[in-house]
């Protein structure tokens, strides 16, 4: 089902038929990851139709909250080095913080508030960011 779709994507792109919001185009980014990553494949889309996706989905605002500020202040104090909102060049994925530890290792870390969560279980898409973050090793 997966490799028609993007197929047909492909096709829509060749003949200039592919009109697509900003909207559309995250969401297409977010499938084209899911399935190339899911599936350890090559992108079934255009090089130039996926950046362009890329450069869609990195351009959503991001904000750090309270909670992250305050983590990332308390990595700080323990002489770590620390990158805030850095951002994924594989997926485009915004990454709370990159600490480098003392062995000068870099280790993404994500601050999940609550908003990342429905009661006690995280939202779908904080479960695919993670899975897809640490599947390519981020």
């Amino acid at each position: 089902l997966a490799i028609p779709f993007f197929i047909h994507l492909s096709d829509l792109h060749k003949s200039d038929k592919l009109c697509s919001t900003i909207e559309n185009q995250i969401q297409l980014h977010q499938a084209s990851l899911w399935f190339t990553i899911e599936h350890e494949m090559k992108s079934l889309i255009p090089c130039d139709l996926a950046e362009e996706f890329l450069s869609s989905f990195t351009k959503i605002q991001t904000s750090p909250s309270k909670f992250q500020k305050d983590v990332v202040t308390t990595l700080r104090s323990l002489d770590l080095g620390v990158r805030e909102e850095a951002t994924c060049k594989q997926t485009g994925y915004s990454i709370d913080a990159i600490v480098t530890t003392k062995t000068g290792a870099d280790v993404a870390v994500e601050v999940d508030g609550p908003t990342h969560f429905l009661g006690r279980k995280p939202t779908g898409s904080t479960v695919l960011k993670r899975r897809q973050l640490t599947k390519i090793g981020e």
